[in-house]
């Protein structure tokens, strides 16, 4: 009886496909993959915008932008070509598909590539993250937008709502703009990650278009003019390239899974511990690993009654035990009302109290100690972004002409920021204090100039005093470099005056190595003829490694 069944549905399924088969116009699907893998200037400039425009909108973390680009996008044409070829065998439109993707994909990378560099704004953001670890949802959904396509390429019903859908579906130019990107900011875990992720969907959309065309009648058995090869050999290849990209899908899903759990486990942990009725509730928390392994947790909680250090330490140690692994955890508490606030009538005969108005000087006096609050938090997250670099002194006012607040900072650094760090700090600062800001930056110097007698070699105590910063700024910054650049005196025996310029220098760096710990090999010294003051002098500064001229 099964087997009747089986065989009716057979011949019910052989019926339905013959019939949409023949309902299929082989000769427009044929002439349309022709013209899709044709190479023309015009198809090049559609995808240089769509990737310029997918990239601005990776940058700025912008959804809308990404789908705008992936509709422009007409490099889902080639792909679906090469499906055709692989399933039919046709060596012209295979070599003709595989010419123009690899053109597309070379020129996308460059174009993307060469538009990151020249951006100011390079930071990773959320729509670019989630480029870079593609898991196996991608290949399913990439495989079913592939199915998608071809069906629509062959029947050419729905076609206008079908391939718009594939086209952000399948998302085959955000992951090259996010590989180009990676190369134009030296980041080799985004071009990994954002091409990886292209692979992948090009990979599911070959496999999803031959298993479709196969099914509309598309065979080298059919279609032997095209040109036809070994159908078995070839859907081999293509199940174990599958299957090889397979394995990093499923482990990066597995590891993404892993995250979910744990988040949800120190979750419910973190409600066990300060959900209590009446008292405090969990209002939200964060959760990251340190390189040792180490998680760390950061809740924030709503309380009527603030809880001690002892409570606090009772609760991270069962936290420790409930994940079972070593945590830090660090705890915010928001203290609030319980309840509402109780209606009291106003008692009879009382006299409404004029407020006095506050006097100009207690106006300003407020206005500045409260600015100077916020500044100084502003300024300390400053010297962290900056190290070693540190504000010394800043000016904050008013412009009339200007929405902007004038925002001036004198850093004391021996490089100065460039346009790009200056706007991150602007829209920082902006984003902090709720207001736009205009900066302006000064610079002075880690080290004063080092001022010599005519042929004195040694260090006074002052010298010392002044060299004194270079092992804080070099402990912070392990990898700056020292130049000792000195400068001889233009009287005198100039054979004795260069001897005495080298003196110094070895007297510096040998002081520098001893009192500051810094390596030797990080110590250039440097004899500048070009300037001959009178006095002779020593100029000490530290630089970046890259900034270090060869």
């Amino acid at each position: 009886m099964a087997n009747g069944i089986l065989a009716t549905f057979h011949r019910y399924f052989a019926r339905k496909r013959d019939d949409q088969i023949s309902q299929i116009n082989r000769e427009s699907v044929i002439k349309g993959v022709y013209q899709d893998v044709e190479v023309s200037a015009g198809y090049f400039l559609l995808l240089s915008l769509a990737n310029l425009i997918a990239l601005c909108g990776l940058i700025v973390n912008s959804a809308p932008v990404i789908i705008g680009a992936m509709l422009i996008s007409p490099l889902m044409g080639p792909i679906l070509s090469s499906g055709f070829a692989f399933i039919t065998g046709n060596s012209t439109i295979w070599h003709s598909a595989l010419k123009k993707i690899s053109l597309s994909v070379a020129v996308t990378l460059v174009v993307a590539a060469i538009a990151a560099w020249l951006s100011p704004l390079q930071e990773a953001t959320s729509e670019i993250l989630a480029r870079t670890r593609p898991n196996l949802y991608d290949l399913i959904i990439a495989t079913l937008a592939g199915v998608a396509g071809a069906v629509a390429i062959c029947t050419k019903k729905n076609y206008l709502t079908i391939v718009p859908g594939v086209a952000i579906a399948t998302a085959v130019i955000p992951p090259l703009s996010v590989a180009g990107f990676g190369i134009g900011t030296g980041n080799l875990k985004f071009f990994l990650g954002g091409f990886f992720l292209f692979f992948t969907n090009f990979v599911a959309i070959i496999f999803a278009t031959c298993a479709v065309l196969f099914y509309y009648g598309f065979s080298p058995a059919s279609d032997s003019y095209l040109g036809g090869r070994s159908l078995r050999k070839r859907v081999i290849y293509l199940a174990a390239v599958i299957g090889i990209i397979s394995i990093p899908l499923v482990y990066t899903l597995h590891t993404s899974l892993a995250q979910v759990r744990l988040q949800k486990v120190v979750q419910t942990s973190l409600k066990k511990e300060f959900d209590r009725e009446g008292l405090s509730r969990l209002a939200s928390f964060t959760q990251s690993e340190d390189r040792e392994g180490k998680l760390q947790i950061n809740a924030v909680i709503s309380t009527t009654k603030y809880l001690t250090d002892n409570d606090i330490a009772h609760a991270e140690k069962n936290l420790g035990e409930n994940l079972q692994r070593p945590i830090a955890f660090q705890l915010e508490q928001l203290k609030v009302q319980p309840g509402g606030l109780k209606d009291e009538a106003m008692k009879p005969g009382l006299v409404p109290v004029s407020i006095k108005p506050r006097q100009p000087t207690e106006i300003v006096q407020s206005t500045r100690t409260e600015t100077m609050r916020l500044m100084n938090k502003e300024i300390a997250k400053i010297n962290a972004v900056i190290a070693p670099a540190t504000v010394t002194e800043y000016t904050f006012g008013i412009n009339s002409r200007q929405q902007e607040f004038p925002l001036e900072l004198r850093l004391q650094t021996d490089w100065p920021l460039n346009a790009g760090q200056i706007i991150l700090l602007e829209r920082m600062i902006g984003s902090d204090l709720g207001i736009g800001v205009r900066l302006r930056i000064r610079t002075d110097p880690f080290f004063p100039e080092l001022l010599f007698s005519p042929g004195e070699t040694e260090l006074r105590e002052e010298m010392k005093k002044s060299l004194l910063p270079a092992k804080s700024i070099f402990a912070a910054e392990p990898r700056l470099r020292v130049t000792i650049t000195t400068y001889p005196e233009t009287s005198g025996n100039r054979t004795e005056n260069l001897r005495s310029s080298r003196e110094r220098a070895k007297t510096i760096a040998g002081y520098l190595t001893e009192t500051a710990d810094i390596p030797p090999e990080r110590i250039t010294t440097v004899i500048d003829r070009t300037k001959t003051p009178n006095t002779p002098k020593v100029k000490v500064t530290l630089v970046p490694e890259q900034e270090v001229q060869p």
